[in-house]
């Protein structure tokens, strides 16, 4: 096990890095595991994290497949935040990793460290049911959803009152998009100050948020929190948290992510589809009809006339 040091107790005993390379020694504390195979990138990694960490100095590090790189970055990292009350932020690219690292790595790092430590996936605030707009799409059932949607959106009801965190992946069917677009939690609709709703999922994530010491999510996800002002106040903007820390794993990716992420991104499906959610003219369902605005449907009628009349393909006049 790996004493955790108190503030007091810091400066008389070794260094983070000394400590993670005893940790990833042959004799270390991960040696009496059966699985442990020494590896020495993996304990020299695991010392570059912890110097950089305490040093308050950013690191790169590439490593082959095979070091066990989700370690000896975690071990260091969860022992700093747990000694300095610091929030470590931990960014992937794939959901597989992030669930690797939830189930299976800091479960291990909690047995090493000893010390109770609290950490949570996050997921974007699209994959939350918002209670308050499910109970509003009730109400306008006939005019926004046709009958097989309406049975969706029925099951999800029933769901809703057994499910614990409120999130899509918890929901044993795929609801269509347009269903689940009119139902999930969105900015500047389920914030602290709006939601009215004592059982929010999105707000009870955000409190595990704020209580956790480790949070896992992906590369999209930290830099839509990153760039958002939604309940910042100015002195905490470009960073999530005070006191956090970044480890940015499968980090080749990150430069695409960043781009998309502080972007513009339209395309003729995303604005056709948000037509579609103000007027369908083929269904004659929308948030117009319901809010019986007959000026907005003819302007989304209007629109998606001229969108098909530009994307048809131009035909040459026959010359005689």
């Amino acid at each position: 096990m790996i004493h955790i040091a108190s503030d007091a107790e810091s400066a008389a005993q070794p260094s983070l890095a000394e400590r993670m390379g005893q940790a990833f020694s042959p004799d270390g504390i991960l040696a009496k595991s059966p699985d442990f195979e020494y590896r020495k990138q993996q304990q020299r990694m695991a010392k570059i994290v912890g110097k950089a960490l305490e040093t308050t100095r950013p690191v790169v590090i590439e490593a082959a497949t095979g070091v066990g790189k989700s370690l000896a970055y975690l071990l260091p990292s969860v022992t700093f935040a747990v000694e300095k009350k610091r929030k470590a932020i931990i960014t992937t690219h794939t959901i597989n990793l992030q669930e690797q690292l939830i189930y299976k790595d800091l479960p291990i790092v909690q047995k090493i460290i000893g010390t109770p430590f609290k950490s949570e996936l996050l997921k974007g605030r699209g994959n939350y049911l918002c209670p308050q707009r499910l109970d509003r799409a009730f109400q306008g059932t006939p005019d926004l959803f046709t009958s097989s949607e309406q049975a969706e959106l029925k099951l999800i009801w029933e769901w809703s009152q057994k499910t614990q965190d409120g999130s899509l992946s918890d929901l044993d069917f795929t609801p269509s998009p347009k269903v689940w677009s009119q139902i999930c939690s969105e900015s500047y609709i389920c914030t602290p100050r709006r939601c009215g709703q004592t059982r929010c999922f999105y707000q009870a994530v955000r409190k595990r948020m704020a209580e956790a010491d480790v949070l896992v999510m992906n590369h999209s996800l930290f830099f839509m929190l990153l760039s958002s002002t939604e309940d910042v106040l100015p002195e905490d903007a470009n960073f999530l948290y005070p006191k956090d820390f970044l480890i940015v794993d499968e980090a080749h990716t990150i430069e695409n992510v960043a781009a998309r992420a502080f972007g513009l991104h339209l395309s003729e499906s995303n604005i056709r589809f948000e037509l579609q959610r103000l007027f369908n003219p083929r269904t004659k369902k929308g948030q117009f009809p319901h809010q019986g605005d007959s000026v907005g449907c003819r302007a989304v009628t209007e629109a998606l006339d001229a969108w098909r009349c530009s994307s048809a393909p131009w035909k040459a006049p026959l010359t005689s």
